[in-house]
């Protein structure tokens, strides 16, 4: 993807998997080419433009606060970010050769659903359910899991973690027939699944919200849990 202005690259496609992952802070305008992407504000004011559309993107100050503004964009199309520095936005991208519409994403139309109860209890935000790119939000409680019943799927998946207050942490926890590979995560980290079991667990004190992208073969998920657990 072209890219113009400032943006800190967290996840670049290559060898090892199919997504990418940019934040960017202030004025930020791209192309997708042979790619479709998905861009979200964080938080703060200004417009975002998705192919032809253009919208005056309020309502949220933080990730924290409710669904935000975004737009999935088609390949061979532009997008642009314009407002200050308190502008903030996440785009994820991966290379397809389907056709996907370029379409602006009002928060309002985006689900907002409970899920899981107790210590499994979360907020889940759906913004994109099927196609190219699969894309949404979780919010979990303090001391909470998420992403239980573990499961695993056939899509490459990204987790990009923020919390509440940003100083504290959560658990990655990956595993499979051939071991455990558990992950302390912190504000703005990103893992890369492409295997196995990933639930996630918050630390008591801190809410823990991570943005989740998934890419594969296939516009729908076989998501399949671990009969261990399930």
């Amino acid at each position: 993807m072209l890219e113009a202005g400032r943006a800190e690259s967290l996840l670049t496609p290559g060898d090892d998997g199919r997504l990418g992952v940019t934040r960017t802070v202030g004025p930020f305008s791209g192309s997708t080419g042979a790619s479709v992407a998905w861009v979200l504000i964080e938080g703060g004011h200004g417009r975002l433009t998705a192919g032809s559309d253009t919208v005056d993107a309020r309502g949220r100050d933080d990730v924290f606060d409710a669904p935000g503004w975004s737009a999935i964009v088609g390949r061979h199309s532009r997008f642009a970010l314009d407002g200050g520095d308190e502008l903030k936005a996440t785009i994820v991208w991966c290379a397809s050769d389907r056709e996907v519409p370029t379409e602006v994403i009002d928060p309002a139309a985006v689900p907002d659903e409970a899920r899981g109860e107790g210590t499994t209890a979360r907020r889940v935000r759906t913004y994109v359910p099927e196609g190219p790119l699969i894309v949404g939000e979780t919010l979990n409680p303090p001391g909470g899991w998420s992403s239980w019943p573990p499961h695993r799927h056939e899509h490459e998946e990204a987790y990009l973690y923020r919390f509440e207050p940003a100083h504290g942490f959560g658990v990655h926890v990956g595993y499979d027939d051939d071991g455990d590979t558990p992950v302390i995560v912190r504000d703005g980290d990103i893992e890369r699944i492409t295997t196995g079991w990933h639930p996630v667990v918050a630390a008591p004190g801190f809410t823990m919200y991570y943005l989740w992208a998934l890419a594969g073969d296939t516009d729908t998920l076989d998501t399949k849990l671990d009969p261990r657990f399930a």
